[in-house]
């Protein structure tokens, strides 16, 4: 931290709020000029972090300072951006660095991404929608631009998932906020939110899609419904439903499965399942990414048997719970 006899009590009280880092112009704005700044910098007491942008103190900055710093580098209309958003909101992509920082500025601004700092720039207008330490976008946005910069289309489908398995996004919104962001950007992630709108909640599960669909015998599943089992229960999540046939089919695996549920549940859910009537057959991710054609054949078979049947008395489609948010 800078010297008390460089600094008010004003000052000291923003560089509090801001972990120790400040602009350039905030410290002469504080009475801090160049060439004091210049002989801190110079004696190791503080560094020149960013262009413009300082740390009142020697060492290596926090996560959390590197986004103060970056964010004030972008200026008064920045806000944190894409994978940091998703962070802040619960959600740790696969694209997440600590080491680096995104933010959007507006169209007209010329900060530009350096060092550790990367800029998206918007034509939309910018609204920040939560804010900690530093304000980030909302969450559609943040879950958009995330998947957008993801190292591949099912990591970008993973993001989307887990924002919709916690009830940070919906799908409507996911869809808005790529509108609002346009075509020319977006057009890398339409896989990804293509799989989720149509109700994909995996990549285990786009896989399996992909799967069924090369099938000439099965006709294309109800992918996540949800059901009324009619026992007095709570709705169940089948990861796909073959209506005709009264037949659910499972993507069994402990790191994605039915919504974010917690897998050692899904024993009592199948038991409860089966005793409603249902048919469940069951493929492990690494089933059908090795022996597609094996459980492929097996879940045509279990099909054609049950074909014709329908549903369960007493079971019924059901729309979506509403997730309460905080």
């Amino acid at each position: 931290m800078a010297s008390r006899r460089l600094i008010s009590p004003e000052l000291s009280g923003l560089l509090n709020e801001q972990d120790g880092i400040a602009t350039a112009a905030q410290l002469l704005a504080y009475g801090i000029g160049p060439h004091v700044v210049s002989r801190r910098v110079g004696a190791g007491v503080w560094q020149r972090i960013l262009p413009g942008v300082l740390t009142t103190f020697s060492g290596t900055p926090t996560r959390r300072q590197l986004l103060i710093a970056g964010w004030l580098y972008g200026g008064p209309s920045a806000v944190v951006d894409g994978i940091d958003a998703c962070n802040w909101y619960g959600v740790r992509g696969d694209g997440f660095r600590a080491e680096q920082v995104h933010i959007v500025v507006p169209w007209a601004s010329g900060v530009r991404s350096r060092d550790f700092v990367i800029v998206r720039r918007s034509l939309a207008p910018i609204m920040p929608a939560s804010r900690g330490h530093v304000p980030y976008v909302d969450a559609a946005t943040a879950f958009i631009v995330g998947a957008r910069g993801a190292p591949s289309e099912r990591a970008g489908i993973a993001l989307l998932s887990r924002g919709l398995q916690e009830g940070i996004v919906t799908v409507s919104e996911l869809a808005e906020a790529r509108e609002r962001i346009g075509d020319k950007w977006c057009r890398g992630v339409d896989g990804a939110l293509i799989a989720v709108g149509v109700g994909l909640r995996s990549p285990a599960e786009l896989d399996a899609r992909n799967l069924i669909l090369s099938s000439r015998v099965l006709p294309e599943p109800l992918w996540n419904q949800w059901l009324d089992l009619g026992d007095g229960g709570p709705l169940v999540c089948v990861d796909a439903l073959l209506l005709d046939a009264g037949l659910a089919n499972e993507v069994i695996g402990k790191k994605y499965h039915a919504w974010g549920e917690q897998y050692e549940r899904t024993q009592e859910r199948k038991e409860r399942v089966q005793a409603a009537g249902l048919v469940i057959n069951e493929m492990t991710p690494q089933r059908v990414r090795r022996n597609g054609l094996q459980a492929l054949t097996g879940l045509e078979r279990m099909y054609v048997h049950y074909r014709g049947r329908g549903m369960p008395p007493g079971v019924t489609i059901a729309d979506p719970p509403t997730i309460a948010r905080g």
